[in-house]
């Protein structure tokens, strides 16, 4: 019998990349720390089923984890926790969470607490609560139900010290399920974090909100620590640093660039910038700590766009981030999305204009059709207040818009659909972006890479179903 178990739930679909769940281990790593006994399931990597694990552990309380993509995989887990017993304790948190809490307890009868924003200090707070019946009212960052109905605590204080907090509980982890092979070097490389939160207010992004528009930070020894605690354990060879933006502080980039040189360390790693926070001269420096490949988004080439999705910066710019690691050697993966507020297909040929001037200077191209409405962002209040939402729409009730599949878009998320740039302007920009993903030698060797993962493959099948469409609907217009 252990006190706490920790669950991630399987996305499916396949929209994302896998990843450890840092999030649960540095709870873990707090609750252990304060002498509670716990373990973490992830079913990302172990399997669909949680009755196994609840009958071994036999936990006390047990906290899912998940995301918007994952809500309805999280609720079924706290549904097949209750029927094992209903004497457990269960919990719900991370992003989707903490923006859908009160809807939640009022729909999923099967969640007991849900906790909002960080987690690890919270969740001690609660479980020292449950164990030694202490007043609930007093603990931060909860929102709970009782025989009164649903109480809102205040919110938890963000955690400005990320150094006191114990090393992420790898130990409670299959660390090696966790490998992803780093992309043109064929290195062995695993996810880290090194900062949380973001000061960017994109309409279509939640993370600077969830973490009160601030970031913290590790410090580079901690960061540098846990780096090669992965490399000598466990025998990774190269780091994916997943931070929202890396370089928003550059204090702490020069940091790590320092601290790796000063250990002597020689390794590749590849990370998430902004364009308008970095320099020709931080990233020269990044380079020569090893980073090899730059992720930023650019999203649109329209102005107005931009704007409108509150980017915070220029088409200018963004170009200008481009001429500066081509000059300098450094590989980009570029972002680019259509279906943003107010955008027309007059814009949408902007970015594709862009995309095609700039066609030897962005190593890959990551681009998508529909704009996905998560809770807690601008998007979400203005598709709400413009009832672009469907009549009496809840993130706790069942949604499942087949039509998705066609876009290459999980069928669970509501995505933006306006009247000058609907779902069939949206299949077309799909076709047009996939046409050019699988085209030339490189792209059919793409496209063979992912017949083999059965849910890449099913979204090439719901790719191919678009074009013999379309193939019908103009041969008919020509009759």
């Amino acid at each position: 019998m252990i006190d706490v178990l920790l669950v991630n739930p399987r996305e499916q679909g396949g929209f994302f990349e896998r990843m450890p769940p840092l999030g649960l281990a540095y709870m873990a790593a707090n609750l252990e720390k304060h002498d509670h006994s716990v373990n973490i399931v992830d079913l990302e990597v172990g399997g669909n089923e949680l009755g196994p694990w609840l009958e071994k552990s036999k936990p006390k309380y047990v906290g899912i984890s998940g995301t918007t993509h994952t809500r309805f995989e999280s609720f079924h887990l706290a549904k097949e926790t209750k029927e094992f017993d209903t004497a457990i304790a269960t919990i719900y948190g991370g992003v989707h969470a903490t923006f859908t809490d009160i809807e939640t307890l009022e729909c999923i009868e099967d969640i007991d607490y849900v906790v909002r924003g960080e987690g690890e200090h919270t969740i001690v707070s609660l479980v020292n609560a449950l164990k030694n019946g202490k007043d609930l009212s007093k603990v931060r960052g909860i929102t709970y139900r009782d025989h009164e109905g649903i109480h809102r605590n205040p919110p938890a204080e963000r955690i400005h010290a990320l150094d006191d907090l114990p090393a992420p509980a790898y130990h409670l982890l299959d660390i090696n399920k966790y490998a992803l092979n780093m992309e043109f070097i064929d290195k062995r490389g695993i996810s880290t974090i090194t900062s949380r939160g973001c000061l960017a207010r994109c309409s279509f992004c939640s993370a600077s909100r969830m973490f009160n528009h601030q970031v913290t930070t590790h410090s580079a020894p901690r960061v540098l620590d846990d780096i090669e605690l992965l490399f000598d354990k466990f025998g990774y060879k190269g780091i994916k640093i997943f931070d929202s933006t890396l370089t928003m502080q550059r204090e702490h980039v020069n940091d790590l660039c320092d601290e790796i040189t000063r250990r002597r360390l020689n390794f590749p790693w590849e990370c998430e910038i902004r364009v308008g926070t970095v320099d020709q001269e931080m990233l020269e420096k990044m380079i020569g700590a090893g980073c090899y490949y730059v992720n930023f988004g650019v999203e649109s080439a329209s102005q107005k766009v931009l704007n409108l999705m509150r980017k915070g910066f220029t088409v200018e710019q963004a170009q200008e981030l481009l001429d500066w690691c081509i000059r300098i050697g450094l590989k980009t993966k570029v972002f680019f999305s259509f279906g943003h507020i107010g955008e027309t297909m007059e814009d949408v040929e902007k970015t594709f204009e862009f995309i095609d001037k700039n066609a030897d200077k962005i190593t890959t191209v990551a681009s998508g059709a529909g704009l996905r409405i998560y809770p807690g962002t601008y998007l979400e209040e203005y598709a709400v207040k413009n009832r672009f939402l469907p009549e009496k729409f809840k993130w706790s009730l069942p949604y499942d818009d087949e039509r998705l599949e066609s876009i290459l878009q999980t069928r669970c998320v509501p995505i933006l659909l306006q009247p000058q740039l609907g779902f069939v302007e949206l299949e077309r920009i799909a076709l047009r972006i996939y046409r050019r993903r699988f085209s030339g030698f490189r792209g059919l060797k793409r496209g063979f890479t992912k017949i083999t993962d059965k849910d890449k493959l099913k979204k090439l099948w719901n790719l191919l179903k678009v074009q013999v469409k379309q193939v019908f609907k103009k041969d008919r217009s020509l009759k």
